[in-house]
């Protein structure tokens, strides 16, 4: 699904979701930096950085430094400069929704066993269990209104078929990501930033770093949805 791809000159007036998009490694950056380029994505570089009391000459230097050398460490954003609807849809799904599946009940899993071993000695390991089981509960809602519903209308419409995408299920959609960014940041502070040193054992440990590889998956699942995927839809749909 790679395209050959001119890199972008970096903007502050450029969104950070079209940034993302035009350009997946910047995502590394923004990650570091906690910009949100997913739920946020419509945020204008310089807005986020004033949002988050960052030098916006700072970050477009940060970028353009990473820009004119690939030899930067960092990963970015998968590459899907001009993919087609159905590619897309395809993707979201083979990359995203099918390893949740997998994940979701390890990290499940993964819990229940610190709660049984540290919830005596500290209560916010239940809290951070009870706020998973609803985000994983809502993902798992979320993903199958997108396979049996969103999905096959993308499909019919980029095959030029009657049936198409409801724009009142994007925005549901879109709602749904907004909270599911709110949720992620819940369980990063119950999780202590998913910081090593902040674990009870080793098991802890690895549930610390499954629910931050968790986090980083889920905010490029979102961008490539919010920025990619419903902007293409809509594009057909006017």
């Amino acid at each position: 699904m790679s395209r050959p791809q001119q890199l972008p000159i970096v903007d502050r007036a450029t969104t950070l979701g079209g940034l993302v998009a035009e350009w997946p490694r910047s995502a590394a950056l923004f990650e570091r930096l906690d910009l949100d380029y997913c739920c946020g994505g419509g945020q204008t570089l310089e807005e986020a950085c004033r949002t988050r009391g960052l030098d916006p000459a700072t970050v477009t230097t940060m970028l353009a430094a990473m820009r004119d050398d690939p030899a930067t460490p960092g990963q970015g954003a998968h590459e899907l400069a001009g993919a087609s609807i159905d590619e897309l849809c395809e993707h979201i799904v083979n990359e995203h929704h099918e390893p949740l599946r997998r994940n979701l009940p390890r990290i499940s899993e993964l819990l229940g066993k610190v709660v049984n071993a540290h919830g005596d000695e500290d209560p916010e390991v239940h809290r951070l269990e009870d706020a998973f089981s609803t985000t994983r509960a809502e993902l798992e809602d979320h993903m199958r209104l997108e396979e049996e519903s969103l999905f096959p209308a993308c499909r019919a419409l980029a095959a030029g078929a009657d049936a198409r995408p409801d724009d009142e299920l994007l925005g549901q959609l879109e709602d749904t990501h907004a909270s599911t960014g709110e949720a992620l940041r819940n369980l990063r502070e119950l999780g202590h930033d998913y910081r090593p040193e902040a674990a009870h054992c080793t098991t802890h440990r690895v549930l610390l770093h499954a629910l931050h590889d968790f986090e980083l998956d889920l905010h490029q699942h979102v961008h490539e949805e919010n920025n990619i995927l419903f902007p293409a839809v809509r594009g057909r749909l006017a």
